[in-house]
């Protein structure tokens, strides 16, 4: 198990932020930042969406890569789903 899962795990069952950080020898900061980090589900293509790639700003003044977006189905574009 990696520090970000055990610190969730740890949060999860009530242990404190100054808990964690103890008990993984990490600092606070990062013991907050791992606990409370929660990835979002994968997006996944159904009969009406399809799945796009489009360029994602990350915040500076280059495109830092592709983000996944979920967009309606267009037969003529797409096919049809099966």
């Amino acid at each position: 198990m990696n520090t970000h899962d055990a610190a969730r795990s740890m949060r999860a069952n009530g242990r404190s932020f100054v808990d964690i950080s103890e008990a993984l020898n990490i600092s606070l900061q990062y013991a907050y930042k791992c606990a409370t980090d929660v990835l979002p589900k994968p997006i996944q293509p159904n009969r009406q969406r399809t799945i796009r790639h489009t360029a994602h700003n990350g915040g500076c003044s280059t495109l830092s890569g592709l983000r996944p977006v979920s967009l309606p189905r267009i037969a003529t574009i797409d096919g049809v789903a099966a």
